[in-house]
């Protein structure tokens, strides 16, 4: 048995080896995407003004302008990966990009998948309504039917606020907004900006902020045990925060500037 206890430890130990070298196998580093030549960015391109196509069929979009930054200082081209909110976590396990940027809201459950940059932008999400709508409270909106993006984060805040609401879930922010538009719901669990733009594409009809669902802070998702990458990511928002690249940028699209006091971790 004595013989036998050192090949035991060994074996232990080199199966911890093992382990610890397909995870650093896996992980993403700077080097390795200047190496390849491109910075490969996952967004949400139906998400406006987080991401959208123009009129000249280009993306634009805070997120789409925050990647084309990254890139440039990192000294590689920008390319983008297209995603849903429901595959853009998996495209980043799986390696299809190195990092997500599609309004991916910070929480422990999704830090249990990926791992997140400081934040550079938040949101505050809201319940839509019409103005003339009879929704006051969350109270109202027990048996009411809400439309909201599958997977996002204000599908949790919503079941969580008002457990008897009827929950119309839709694969993106579009659909979600045409289920009130063409009053299919009688609200829409959604971002701070969206009533007004939803008023503007609807003359004759006026969308409201009718109830608050809370803040959040976006974030940059990478692959777990990425260090490298996530302290260069860090490192670069930091850079734009502190020169003013980012708050011109939230100003563009969200016409206001980016809060003084934004989180880091």
């Amino acid at each position: 048995m004595t013989s036998t206890s050192p090949f035991r430890a060994w074996r232990a130990l080199a199966a911890v080896l093992l382990l610890a070298a397909a995870h650093a196998a896996g992980a993403v580093t700077v080097d390795e995407i200047i190496k390849r030549g491109k910075l490969l960015v996952a967004i949400d391109t139906n998400n406006p003004p987080w991401g959208q196509m123009n009129a000249s069929m280009q993306p634009e979009g805070i997120d789409v302008g925050v990647a084309n930054l990254m890139a440039k200082y990192m000294g590689v081209p920008l390319e983008i990966v297209p995603v849903t909110s429901q595959n853009r976590i998996p495209f980043i396990v799986t390696g299809k990009a190195d990092v997500v940027m599609a309004t991916l809201t910070i929480t422990p459950q999704r830090a249990l998948q990926i791992w997140y940059s400081i934040p550079y932008a938040l949101q505050d999400s809201v319940i839509m309504t019409t103005d003339n709508s009879p929704i006051k409270s969350f109270d109202d909106l027990n048996g009411k039917r809400v439309s909201v993006v599958r997977g996002a984060i204000q599908d949790a805040l919503v079941t969580r606020m008002a457990p008897r609401a009827q929950m119309q879930r839709f694969d993106n922010d579009a659909s979600t907004i045409q289920a009130l538009v063409a009053g299919q719901v009688d609200a829409s669990a959604t971002g701070f900006l969206i009533p007004a733009q939803t008023t503007k594409a609807n003359p004759g009809k006026t969308y409201v902020s009718r109830l608050k669902l809370g803040t959040q802070h976006i974030g940059i998702g990478m692959k777990r045990n990425s260090p490298d990458l996530l302290q260069w990511t860090n490192t670069f928002i930091y850079h734009i925060r502190a020169n003013g690249e980012l708050s011109d940028l939230f100003k563009q699209y969200f016409g206001m500037p980016l809060p003084n006091d934004m989180p880091s971790f």
